[in-house]
């Protein structure tokens, strides 16, 4: 009897150690998901110092044509894709040390809008960014993107998420010196504020090639201009 009673004790303790370790562990195995990716970036060519870097999710990371979009402007792409505002505060040294831009156009939020992340909180984590950002180096310039209010975000009954969350990016812009604000949203909507679904990818939140071009209309200007320069057209 004290056999068995040593057994079943000892089988109920593993199944306490277990069902209290497997979150810790699978939350281990989440906060590094992108860990590889992210490590890809340094096998690439350095990128000479003082260029535009493009940072955030899977909209910048799809954006295969960036650098020809924005030609001659010096244009680097370190976005990852899926990534959250905690994923850019997590991975800065790996993915804006190495590179020592003059400007960093940032385009994340939309993956914490998607996960139900509150818009304060967000915002938060942004600020959290850019103050690594001036540590890292306070001259440089960041352009801060409005997350699109793409048919996923009208789907899923998340525009006004959105909405508060650009309108705290364009707020950021207006205290922080060197944090400027442009809002793409005008190039991929309707006048009365519906989405354009033939600019997007079947998922309705990525856009196609042409969703890229109308995007470029708004966002190359609003580069240039805080870059200094007017690049050719």
């Amino acid at each position: 009897m004290k056999c068995v009673f040593k057994l079943s004790l000892s089988i109920f303790l593993c199944i306490v150690f277990c069902s209290w370790a497997a979150p810790d562990a699978g939350s281990v195995v989440g906060a590094n998901k992108y860990t590889g990716e992210v490590a890809n970036f340094a096998l690439q060519p350095v990128p000479s110092p003082g260029g535009v870097l493009l940072v955030g999710s899977s909209t910048f990371k799809r954006w295969t044509n960036a650098v020809q979009d924005l030609a001659p402007l010096p244009v680097t792409n370190r976005a990852f894709g899926g990534s959250q505002t905690s994923h850019q505060l997590m991975f800065f040294d790996q993915v804006v040390s190495p590179c020592h831009p003059k400007l960093i156009v940032w385009y994340c939020g939309s993956n914490d809008v998607k996960g139900k992340k509150e818009p304060q909180s967000i915002l938060r984590g942004t600020e959290e960014w850019l103050d690594k950002v001036m540590k890292y180096d306070s001259s440089i310039q960041v352009l801060l993107v409005s997350i699109h209010r793409c048919p996923q975000k009208h789907r899923d009954a998340q525009i006004d998420a959105v909405d508060t969350v650009n309108r705290g990016y364009e707020e950021i812009a207006r205290k922080k010196e060197g944090v400027f604000y442009v809002d793409v949203n005008p190039a991929l909507q309707g006048p009365t504020g519906e989405s354009r679904v033939e600019l997007y990818v079947e998922d309705g939140l990525h856009l196609n090639v042409e969703g890229y071009h109308q995007m470029t209309t708004l966002l190359k200007p609003a580069i240039e201009k805080v870059w200094g320069t007017k690049a050719n057209r």
